[in-house]
């Protein structure tokens, strides 16, 4: 399902202030849905026309605007001569593995290879993701199916410590591909990696080379996952990973499957937000899931438990209601927990509220998975488009739910059941998810609210003629956000969420970033952990000019939000040497885990944190570590040389040279200068940074305070 809205209509809304929850108002709203319908024997209908679907929206019967049936590769009408037509005649389906046991492996390797083995158009691609320990790809799309083959079987061969390694390989390809197209370059093989069959058979649908670079950019997008935001829970990986791959295909219109291959999941209280917001975003962006349950035959087995459990439950509550005095019973104070528990202990379920709630279906309890592969095969090459218009002119964030019917006897159909009446995004239509809301309220308030302490800071790397890399960094302290306590289960919740907007000289929005954290914290640790700091990192490129970066975070337990806005700069360096900003370290953690390629605060095996709050406290061992990276110029003979400064309030106190050491594999120079600051006057310092290389020069500064004591 997608809400179709003009970006400048989308400037145009305007943001209400005054109400609670936060109202945002627009005018445009046109919804598309796709629609399966089967009779009762499975076999798919196609001979049906508008008069026999009724549509109904929050319980109003819709009118129909336009109705079609999708069948293969005709995708959208001859007639229609639009830049987005090959996009539309494009299907798209990602196959994500889990981790799993060995036996499951080997169903989800059968399946997955019966899958491919189906009849598809020229017009369907595959790619084929892991979820373990993070998101890795391990084939971009293609319709090459010996590729597939062999991205399916490592895929499920549980080696999963050669994932990471491959999967930087195929990012490296992609980019490689983007950059060659960029330049005009048409690379002999599609940087969609087809056959050289497939790429002629499937010309017309692919079409220019703008769509090879729209589809490169699509791959890359769903890979934008910061490993972070799983840490400690698999079920959180689970989530945010699944959501990664849904909102990086948000841009490409038509209908999207993702094959999702796993043994369940458990979903805890805490993550019931973000697991509702995948399958929102999953409608809003026209992403089908077909969850496999590749644990084959488990009926019995896995509803035991939960059988046991709401056996426990049900008997405590009727005891609880028939006895005529005492105390109550421990189990009947708990038999609600214990309901719900039972509920969530069968792990299929989520599967299930998941392929239903976004117009597929659950594959599972069965060991022969041909039949519904099939199905699978059928869905994704035919289904109807149904479009309208629901009328809302007001978009308070609630649940719209939808319900597709036929006038016909016997007949099952598939479709989404609903969706948040949330606005399109500020980013070329990305739908809102239901935290964001009143984060962009704080953002158009007057004054910004201050009541929620944070920091934010772009932080610039790889300066270029085009375009220049930065790092977003925002730092939350734990200290001041509002804990709830649950007694009973001896732990703490809370629950952050933050945003930041990149705005150009326009005031159009570039980029935007935002995350959600749901969190329970066990009360023996709830003051460890806010003497700590949340901190979220996000890379962007951006072209040279003058930017607004706004920020803004919401503490839900107490309803406190914090905004600012800040200029950020972004210049351009045609030739000569290149410096990134000067940061002022936090913390160093040495041979660090996990340390993606392309990540910029790498030094020497380990991770540099900067610290946003530029504050250093002249204590015994205090340090005063300024991070630094210098990009020499290769066509220059001349090595480069550094020179620090430092100003105290306004006068130069010191000043010399830095011995840098030789560029590293990429050509770059991580260098970190630290100063003793325990015996440093407190006061305002200046950190002057002079980049010189034969006859050109590059610069930047940092403001640090020392203070006397904490």
């Amino acid at each position: 399902m997608n809400i179709r809205t003009s970006f400048a209509a989308l400037m145009a809304a305007s943001f209400a202030l005054a109400q609670d929850p936060p109202v945002i108002k627009t005018t445009v709203d046109e919804v598309v849905l796709d629609v399966v319908v089967r009779d009762k024997k499975g076999k798919p209908i196609k001979d049906l026309t508008a008069a026999d679907i009724t549509l109904m929206d929050n319980g109003v019967k819709q009118q129909i605007k336009g109705f079609r049936l999708v069948d293969g590769a005709e995708a959208i009408e001859a007639e229609k001569h639009t830049p987005l037509d090959p996009l539309r005649q494009l299907r798209l389906v990602t196959l994500v593995f889990e981790p799993v046991s060995q036996d499951a492996r080997r169903i989800a390797k059968q399946a997955a290879l019966e899958l491919i083995k189906g009849d598809q158009g020229t017009n369907v691609f595959y790619s084929v993701m892991t979820l373990n320990n993070g998101l890795f790809i391990l084939q971009q799309f293609t319709t090459d199916k010996e590729k597939l083959r062999k991205a399916i079987e490592k895929a499920t061969s549980g080696q999963f410590a050669s994932y990471a390694a491959e999967s930087d390989r195929i990012k490296g390809e992609l980019t490689a591909s983007m950059d060659r197209l960029r330049q005009g370059v048409t690379p002999n093989a599609s940087p969609l990696d087809t056959s050289a069959a497939a790429q002629q058979q499937a010309g017309q649908q692919q079409g220019s080379r703008a769509v090879d670079m729209k589809l490169i950019d699509i791959q890359n997008e769903m890979l934008r996952f910061d490993q972070a935001i799983g840490a400690g829970e698999n079920t959180r990986m689970s989530i945010f990973g699944l959501l990664s791959l849904v909102r990086g295909q948000q841009s490409m219109p038509g209908r999207k499957t993702i094959l999702y291959f796993s043994e369940g999941l458990w979903i805890p209280t805490h993550l019931d937000i973000p697991w509702r917001n995948l399958m929102s975003t999953a409608n809003r962006d026209n992403v089908t899931f077909y969850p496999i349950d590749a644990r084959g035959v488990q009926t019995g087995g896995q509803n035991a438990s939960a059988a046991a459990d709401m056996a426990r439950a049900a008997a405590a509550s009727a005891a609880s209601i028939t006895q005529d005095g005492g105390a109550v019973s421990v189990e009947s104070v708990r038999s609600s927990e214990t309901g719900e528990a039972s509920v969530r202990n069968n792990v299929q379920l989520p599967l299930r509220d998941l392929a239903e709630s976004t117009g597929g279906f659950l594959i599972g309890d069965t060991n022969d998975l041909r039949p519904s592969l099939k199905r699978v095969n059928e869905e994704v090459n035919s289904f109807y488009e149904v479009t309208y218009s629901p009328g809302i002119t007001t978009y308070d964030g609630t649940f719209r739910k939808t319900a597709v019917s036929v006038a016909r006897k016997d007949m099952v159909v598939h479709a989404r059941n609903g969706y948040f009446a949330l606005p399109p995004d500020v980013r070329g239509g990305t739908p809102l998810l239901p935290y964001e809301v009143s984060l962009l309220k704080a953002l158009d308030s007057k004054p910004l609210p201050r009541d929620v302490e944070f920091r934010t800071a772009a932080i610039r790397f790889e300066p270029g003629k085009e375009s220049t890399k930065a790092s977003l960094v925002m730092e939350v302290p734990f200290a001041n956000l509002g804990f709830t306590e649950d007694a009973e289960k001896k732990a703490f919740k809370g629950r952050l969420s933050l945003m930041a907007l990149v705005k150009d000289s326009k005031g159009e929005v570039v980029q935007k970033f935002s995350r959600d954290l749901p969190q329970t914290v066990p009360a023996a640790l709830l003051p460890q952990r806010k003497a700590g700091n949340f901190v979220y990192r996000e890379q962007l490129t951006l072209p040279a000019g003058r930017y607004t970066l706004e920020s803004a975070v919401v503490d839900h337990e107490t309803g406190k939000h914090g905004a600012k806005k800040a200029v950020l700069v972004v210049p351009s360096r045609v030739s000569g040497v290149g410096v990134s900003s000067l940061a002022l370290v936090k913390n160093f953690e040495a041979n660090g885990m996990g340390l993606a390629a392309d990540d910029p605060f790498q030094y020497q095996g380990g991770r540099i944190t900067p610290a946003l709050a530029n504050t250093i406290y002249a204590v015994k061992g205090a340090q005063m570590s300024m991070f630094f990276v210098v990009y020499p110029d290769p066509n220059i003979a001349e090595k480069p040389q550094v020179v620090m400064e430092y100003v105290l309030d306004g006068k130069p106190i010191g000043r010399g040279e830095v011995p840098l050491p030789a560029a590293d594999a990429s050509g770059k120079i991580p260098y970190v200068m630290s100063s003793p600051a325990e015996n440093m006057p407190p006061g305002n310092y200046e950190v002057r940074l002079l980049v010189k290389q034969g006859n050109t020069v590059a610069e930047d500064r940092a403001f640090v305070t020392v203070a006397a004591k904490p």
